[in-house]
């Protein structure tokens, strides 16, 4: 695998495999123990509704590093592993539910 320096990623821009235009990398967020990179930080496109996106409290976009699917001359998300409100929605809250009794007991 190539090796890419952070530094070289920054203003890179980010396209899905469907041909939509994110934005562009504005910074890389790592896991403090691993050192593992977790989400891309972006800045979105300007005619990019970010309102089913998930964002930051400034509205950068938050891709995970799942989501990767190339890094060339612009980076290429999968569609499908972006994360998008809908679908944390469809999740829903997780439901309690008491344990089951037994038979005879």
């Amino acid at each position: 695998m190539a090796k890419i320096m952070a530094s070289k990623l920054r203003d890179v821009e980010l396209i899905t495999d469907t041909g939509i235009r994110l934005g562009w990398v504005y910074d890389l967020s790592f896991d403090e123990e691993t050192g593992d990179i977790l989400v891309i930080v972006a800045e979105p496109d300007e005619d990019l509704d970010t309102s089913e996106f998930v964002t930051d409290h400034e509205g950068l976009l938050l891709i995970p590093i799942s989501a990767v699917k190339s890094i060339g001359e612009v980076i290429i998300i999968d569609s499908g592993k972006l994360a998008v409100k809908s679908k944390l929605r469809r999740i829903g809250p997780i439901k309690k539910t008491e344990p089951q009794e037994e038979p005879g007991e």
